[in-house]
């Protein structure tokens, strides 16, 4: 499981990239902690949040991470859905 988020336009879910603002669709109360503005979840790999100048290691295995990883499916079927009806 992977999660990886740098900026708000983008948001990366185990190797799929998908608009931050769709993202937001799904998991409405996701943000770094802390104030830092980007995230690195490699279950038990690395796990890391970083504001550029500090960074901050966490547990690696996180079950907050995981659960956003497995949902995955519900945002790819939402983007799907709305490209669908932005062509009709």
């Amino acid at each position: 499981m992977k999660l990886v988020h740098y900026d708000r336009s983008t948001i990366q879910l185990n190797e799929n990239t998908y608009a931050f603002e769709d993202f937001l669709k799904v998991e409405p109360n996701y943000c770094v902690p802390w104030g830092f503005s980007s995230r690195v979840y490699e279950r038990g790999v690395r796990h890391y949040i970083t504001d550029g100048n500090n960074t901050l290691y966490l547990k690696l295995v996180d079950p907050y991470c995981d659960s956003i990883c497995e949902r995955e499916g519900e945002l790819a079927r939402l983007v799907m859905r709305l490209k669908s009806e932005s062509e009709n």
